[in-house]
């Protein structure tokens, strides 16, 4: 046992020894920036009498230009004749009953395709795993298409 403190002991010292005999490492030193003046002429900058610090340009620095979206005023509301907004609504009365009369025949996940030149809505829905094309009359009643 007093064996092992003693080479614990002996590597320790070495160890210290070797790196406090490095060299500390060096700070960088503070780099000056040229005044304003000298970076916005660089036809003043001639090489043979500037310095290691100074920055050398070409041409002036671009300046930085973001993109806006340009938002256009909303339009006036478009003014419908009463009947066109009847219409509307009866349409739209007529697809949410012929799609509850899909989903009411048992099938699931029931999307309105439009409207036939009869009246009759056309509707793409599926029993399982089956894509089915069905078509419902006016009396509410789901046919395959």
């Amino acid at each position: 046992m007093p064996n092992n403190i003693l080479v614990l002991g002996t590597f320790a010292a070495v160890g210290w020894a070797a790196v406090s005999a490095l060299p500390s490492p060096r700070q960088p030193e503070p780099r000056t920036i040229a005044p304003a003046s000298v970076i916005a002429q660089p036809s003043h900058i001639h090489h043979t009498n500037a310095g290691p610090n100074v920055l050398e340009t070409s041409r002036p620095p671009v300046p930085l230009v973001r993109s806006t979206k340009v938002i256009a005023a909303p339009a006036a509301p478009i003014e419908l004749p009463n009947e066109a907004i009847e219409s509307l609504k009866q349409d739209d009365l007529e697809k949410k009953a012929a799609k509850l009369a899909v989903e009411m025949d048992g099938y699931k996940r029931v999307t309105i395709v439009g409207k036939t030149n009869s009246g009759a809505w056309r509707a793409k829905a599926y029993r399982g795993a089956t894509e089915v094309l069905l078509v419902v009359d006016g009396a509410g009643r789901v046919s395959t298409d």
